[in-house]
């Protein structure tokens, strides 16, 4: 069985048209799978907990995904009927590993306009970061460095506080 898996900060009802198109040119590039036996795997950070999700394409969620060129948020012809939620066993008798970019950041969540569906990277064995660490959002992190190297008030501005 081959799986590949997103993070998401809160649960969908449905699997997302973008992640069918993603499954369905990683399935188109790899002739030797069988479509029957891979699946995508939604991972769910929600506040206090985290919920997985399995998915499979169906024979028209496949040729859908695999023609579709829109790459908008609502595609033309995105059906529930693309994907059929599968059931997902976890157990410790079965042994995985993970495979993340050597080059930092596998969540682009909070940089979105830096990720492409042609993006080249390698691939190393390692544990993935948190969701929300700081490697995935820098940004976030220059900004507070901003806010506090601008921690003065300026001569106009009156401290209700003290």
């Amino acid at each position: 069985m081959r799986r590949w898996g997103g993070a998401q900060p809160h649960e969908l009802p449905q699997l997302p048209p973008q992640d069918v198109v993603a499954h369905a040119k990683i399935l188109e590039s790899n002739k030797s799978w069988d479509g029957e036996k891979c699946i995508v795997i939604t991972c769910s950070f929600t506040p206090g907990s985290c919920s997985l999700t399995a998915y499979k394409l169906t024979p028209g969620g496949y040729e859908w995904g695999r023609q579709n060129k829109d790459g908008g948020a609502n595609p033309h012809g995105y059906l529930p009927t693309h994907y059929e939620k599968v059931q997902m066993l976890l157990s410790d008798r079965f042994l995985g590993f993970y495979m993340t970019p050597d080059g930092g950041s596998w969540n682009y969540n909070f940089m979105g306009v830096k990720h492409s569906a042609g993006m080249k990277y390698g691939l190393k064995l390692a544990n993935p970061r948190e969701f929300y660490h700081e490697v995935h959002r820098p940004t976030h992190f220059l900004e507070f460095s901003t806010i506090e190297e601008s921690a003065t008030l300026d001569a106009d501005q009156e401290d209700l506080f003290t």
